[in-house]
């Protein structure tokens, strides 16, 4: 048996000072009330993201340690309009600060976008963001089984014509996608 500890476990909320350390950093990206916590505790296998009806909750950098070998970062998501125009700005400056100081441990960005909904102005801007910092992305289409056929089709397309990223169908609802993002996370 290793001294490697198996499971996941929260190591704290930061909004700066981020853990220091080799492990690489799994980042989860994308608009409020995407799914970010709910897709993490779908991976993991169990409850250990707060979900939220209300968007917006995520006002801090959250780490999680899995098998003492990876973060799973989940950041607070863009595009509330309920919070005030400096709380924006602070998220954003944090934001910044953590994808410029820790670039190097980022494995891959898991950008989430609505099956339904399609890429936002905000979600090209993340990508463009990504792009300039040269941190490698996965389109992550979420709420799979809310969307119609035609609606993910259409995601799909605009999501090719953006980028050539590669592209998760997920539901956490259901768990599809699970064993496809795994795959990134190198992980079992």
């Amino acid at each position: 048996m290793s001294g490697r500890k198996e499971g996941v476990v929260f190591v704290g909320s930061f909004k700066e000072n981020f853990p220091e350390d080799h492990r690489r950093h799994v980042v989860f990206v994308g608009r409020s009330n995407v799914g970010k916590s709910s897709l993490i505790n779908m991976l993991v296998g169990r409850k250990v993201a707060r979900v939220s009806k209300d968007p917006g909750r995520t006002r801090s950098i959250n780490f999680f340690l899995w098998n003492d070998e990876l973060y799973l970062v989940d950041v607070p998501g863009y595009g509330y309009a309920k919070v005030s125009g400096e709380e924006r700005e602070r998220w954003k400056i944090m934001m910044e600060k953590y994808f410029t100081q820790c670039r190097e441990k980022i494995q891959w960005v898991f950008l989430l976008i609505d099956s339904q909904v399609g890429p936002t102005p905000l979600d090209r801007s993340m990508i463009e963001f990504l792009s300039s910092l040269n941190i490698p992305y996965v389109f992550v289409l979420t709420k799979e089984d809310k969307a119609d056929q035609k609606e993910k089709e259409k995601t799909i397309k605009e999501l090719i014509l953006l980028s050539k990223a590669p592209i998760v169908i997920t539901s956490a609802k259901e768990g599809k996608g699970k064993k496809e993002l795994l795959k990134f996370l190198k992980v079992e």
